[in-house]
């Protein structure tokens, strides 16, 4: 395990470190000191991990032996010499501190509205008509609460509890998302103790407390995230039990799909590049402006058409590929929305679509090639002014260039989607009209489905079927859907791998060309 890996690794858990000493100590300010120690630890101990497997395991290895060391010093710091003024029950011995260990563990695990009346009364020394107008509620329901928190703590405090493996292995996603509108889903699932909580609610359905418990984080860390998931729908909560409402691919999926697909991939390969050869002319022949770039870049621009053939095609066992037909999301976008386990085949999914429009309908296609990218939708993405200047630039509008305008050239120049030449500002990437895309399109098209329709058919059966095995069945109305996501991978994306791979596809690309963007008219 170098450096880089170990210092990735103590950034991630540091959080949850410092959850598991607060959880151990009576104030944050010794619960920072804890974790200070643990974290000093495990950096002067790192040479002693084998591997990223074994890093979790030593962790709490770790965390475990300093929290004891941390115990026994405190208990010394505590003796001291006894005056009639303070009673020998006042030492602290070692069952009286496990006892605060378990009764700390408890009150983490509370239930919110519990859990606020219990401190507000025994810490905060608050009277029940006080907790009452806190909480909004009448007198007789704090004493409920009250009782309640007593009976649940001391029922709890004899009790065995193991933390869950996600305690101290925690999974690391990424969301995906397949639709119509802005992803606001990458955004809201960038946290990992989200992610971590959807995963533990994926195959049963759990409690707040069983939460708390699976994911080894106190539950006043967890309440907001938990209400938030269920706000957006990405949890359920039926009763008081929480449980997933998206699909996790995890990788243990991902390798059985890619094991059975691997048979389909150089011969949808083969059969691109024969298509590419035979029809590099015919596409030439739509004339569109760009028809006379290098063919590495018509290469290029041809497979865009046939990714969003394969892509669009459609067969008896999937959904519709009308976004306007896809669930309806909690940000009231149409989209299918699902998590998959990181380093699970992730590096497969090597592009990035995009269209952004004008404000006179013109078009602009991005297809990202992330291994070795020219060109990226984000540059554009949301930014209205450049899309049309770049469009301008497209229909030939753009000769002379405001004050307004030039900074925003100035950088397209720069990253390579304008030049210019003769006082006159030219686009880097093919433009049709609309009329030479859809021909364009159904040269595409028709390729996909005399060709590789049979093969794209038995991939999405593949796929169901072992998307279905490792998916709850209440949500496998979904599977589908994600399933002809995943298709693009096997029958687009892996394909595209072995294409570069062999250089039939090159990625030397020439500076004035745009290899996977191009412009449509709106005419």
């Amino acid at each position: 395990m170098n450096g880089a890996q170990f210092n990735e690794k103590i950034v991630e858990v540091s959080k949850t470190i410092f959850s598991y000493c607060m959880a151990k100590t009576p104030t944050r300010e010794e619960a920072e000191d804890l974790c200070q120690d643990i974290l000093y630890e495990l950096v002067k101990s790192s040479k002693n991990i084998r591997n990223q497997d074994a890093f979790y395991g030593f962790m709490w290895t770790v965390a475990g032996n300093v929290y004891r060391q941390w115990c026994r010093k405190r208990a010394k710091i505590r003796t001291c010499e006894l005056t009639d003024d303070i009673p020998a029950e006042v030492i602290i011995n070692d069952d009286e501190n496990t006892d605060i260990y378990f009764l700390r563990r408890e009150l983490s695990l509370l239930s919110e509205k519990y859990r606020r009346a219990t401190i507000l009364y025994y810490i905060d020394r608050k009277s029940c008509a006080e907790i009452a107008h806190i909480l909004a509620i009448s007198e007789s329901m704090v004493k409920y609460l009250l009782f309640k928190s007593r009976k649940i703590l001391k029922e709890g405090m004899s009790m065995e509890r193991k933390l869950g493996s996600l305690s101290y292995n925690p999974k690391i996603f990424v969301p995906l998302y397949m639709g119509s509108g802005p992803n606001h889903f990458w955004d809201f699932m960038q946290s990992k103790i989200r992610q971590n909580i959807v995963s533990a609610c994926y195959n049963d359905s759990l409690t707040a407390e069983q939460i708390s418990l699976e994911t080894g984080i106190p539950l006043p860390y967890l309440d907001d995230d938990i209400k938030a998931l269920v706000a957006k729908q990405i949890l359920i909560k039926d009763g008081t039990h929480y449980k997933a409402n998206i699909i996790i691919i995890t990788s243990e999926c991902t390798d059985e799909i890619n094991r059975n697909a691997a048979s389909y991939h150089h011969k949808i390969a083969d059969s691109i590049r024969h298509f590419i050869e035979t029809n590099l002319e015919n596409f030439k022949q739509i004339s569109f402006t760009g028809a006379d770039f290098s063919d590495n870049t018509l290469h290029w621009q041809l497979m865009t058409f046939v990714l969003a053939a394969i892509t669009l095609f459609q067969t008896n066992v999937l959904d519709t590929n009308d976004a306007s037909e896809f669930p309806e999301t909690a940000w009231g976008d149409h989209a299918y929305l699902w998590l998959v386990e990181k380093d699970s085949g992730l590096n497969n999914r090597i592009f990035n679509f995009s269209q952004e429009n004008s404000r006179q309908g013109d078009r602009i296609h991005f297809f990202d090639y992330l291994p070795h990218p020219k060109g990226d939708h984000h540059d554009f993405y949301g930014n209205t002014r450049y899309v049309n200047i770049l469009c301008d630039i497209a229909r030939g509008h753009l000769d002379n260039v405001s004050e307004y305008e030039l900074e925003a050239v100035a950088e397209m120049i720069r990253k390579g989607y304008v030049v210019k030449e003769n006082n006159t500002y030219q686009v880097t990437m093919p433009v049709f009209t609309m009329e030479q895309y859809a021909e364009a399109v159904q040269l595409a098209r028709k390729f996909v489905s005399e060709k590789l329709g049979e093969v794209i058919q038995e991939l999405d059966q593949l796929s169901i079927k072992i998307l279905n095995e490792h998916t709850p069945k209440y949500l496998q109305k979904q599977v589908p859907g994600i399933a002809g996501a995943d298709r693009f991978v096997h029958a687009a994306c892996i394909p595209i791998s072995i294409l570069v791979d062999r250089k039939f596809l090159n990625t030397n690309w020439n500076p004035l060309e745009m290899p996977t963007t191009f412009v449509v008219l709106n005419q």
